[in-house]
């Protein structure tokens, strides 16, 4: 049970994260632009990255918050461990597709 409630708070940050991104606020959290030389932050718009990057994020808890919740019918037996293996799968899948479209997206749309 301990390890549902973590993978929900978890899933909260991701949230809470993605709210400041979408909102623009949340710029500093972007790896790599804090440290990017004044002309590489010239060529993206700021809000564009920011709201891109909001995306990953709440992918993200979404799939902790399903995987919070099969964890728990696992835990209270009201399914069995084998229904994880493929969730694992489609977690992977999901989460590298969402980085991959976020790249292109942040690589084509989100510079000026």
């Amino acid at each position: 049970m301990i390890a549902e409630i973590m993978i929900l708070a978890m899933a909260v940050l991701f949230f809470v994260i993605s709210i400041f991104l979408f909102n623009g606020k949340g710029k500093w959290l972007i790896a790599g632009y804090n440290t990017a030389t004044k002309e590489e932050k010239e060529k993206y718009d700021e809000k564009k990255l920011c709201r891109a990057m909001s995306f990953p994020c709440v992918v993200c808890g979404i799939m902790l918050c399903i995987m919070s919740w099969l964890g728990y019918r696992v835990d209270s037996g009201m399914a069995e461990e084998t229904v994880m293996l493929p969730f694992a799968f489609i977690f992977v899948t999901i989460i590298i597709l969402t980085v991959l479209i976020t790249v292109i997206y942040i690589n084509t749309k989100a510079k000026k």
